[in-house]
C-alpha cells in the first residue's frame, strides 16, 4: 500500500484527498511524521520530519493523530479484497503482503492481468483513495523491489531473463533491508 496511514486518513475523510497530510503519533510540533501523503512530499516533508518543520515547509498541512485500530481494520478489508482475486500467502506488515502465482498465472500477460484485478478489487471493495503498487518478480524480495520502482499506484514486473541487468540502475539503498 502507498503511504498507508496517510492514504487511510484520506480514505476516511474525503475532504483530505488531494491535500498535503501527515500522520503523527501525538499532535505536537516536537514529534515526527509517521506517514506523509504524496501531496505533502513535494514540500520536502518525509517520514521522520518534525511536525514544526513540516508546518514551516507547508503552511496548509493537515496533521492527523495516528489511529492504529482503524488502520488494522482497514488492513483486514484490503486483505479480503486481495483474496477475492488471489490467496494472500504472507502478510509482511500492515501495508505489505505477498501472493504466490500458480503455474497458470505465471506467464507475463496472465500475471499482469491478475495484478490489475487485485488493484481493481482494492479500489472497488475498499475505496479509490487506497492506492497500491504491485511488484511481480521471481521471488518475494525482488517483487518488493519491483513494487518500489513505481509509486504511487504502480505496477512493475521483473522477469528472470532481465536479471541482473534490471537492477543495475538502482541505488544500493533502493534494496529492501539495506541501510547505512
Amino acid at each position: 500500500m502507498n503511504a498507508y496511514f496517510a492514504s487511510a486518513e484520506q480514505h476516511a475523510h474525503p475532504r483530505y484527498r488531494g491535500r498535503p497530510l501527515v500522520v503523527v503519533p501525538v499532535n505536537t510540533d516536537s514529534t515526527s511524521c509517521l506517514a506523509v501523503s504524496y501531496e505533502a512530499r513535494p514540500y520536502g516533508i518525509r517520514t521522520g520530519t518534525k511536525v514544526g518543520e513540516a508546518h514551516r515547509l507547508c503552511p496548509g498541512l493537515i496533521v492527523v493523530p495516528s489511529r492504529t485500530e482503524y488502520y488494522v481494520q482497514l488492513h483486514r478489508q484490503i486483505v479480503e479484497a486481495v483474496e477475492r482475486v488471489i490467496p494472500v500467502t504472507q502478510v509482511w506488515s500492515i501495508d505489505e503482503m505477498v501472493c504466490r502465482l500458480w503455474s497458470e498465472d505465471r506467464p507475463p500477460e496472465a500475471a499482469l492481468a491478475l495484478a490489475k484485478q487485485v488493484k481493481a478489487s482494492i479500489r472497488d471493495q475498499v475505496g479509490p483513495a487506497m492506492k497500491c503498487s504491485v511488484g511481480i518478480a521471481p521471488n518475494p524480495w525482488l517483487a518488493k523491489v519491483a513494487s518500489d520502482m513505481q509509486k504511487p499506484d504502480g505496477l512493475t514486473m521483473i522477469l528472470q531473463e532481465e536479471l541482473p541487468e534490471r537492477l543495475f540502475p538502482l541505488e544500493l539503498r533502493d534494496m529492501p533491508g539495506v541501510g547505512e
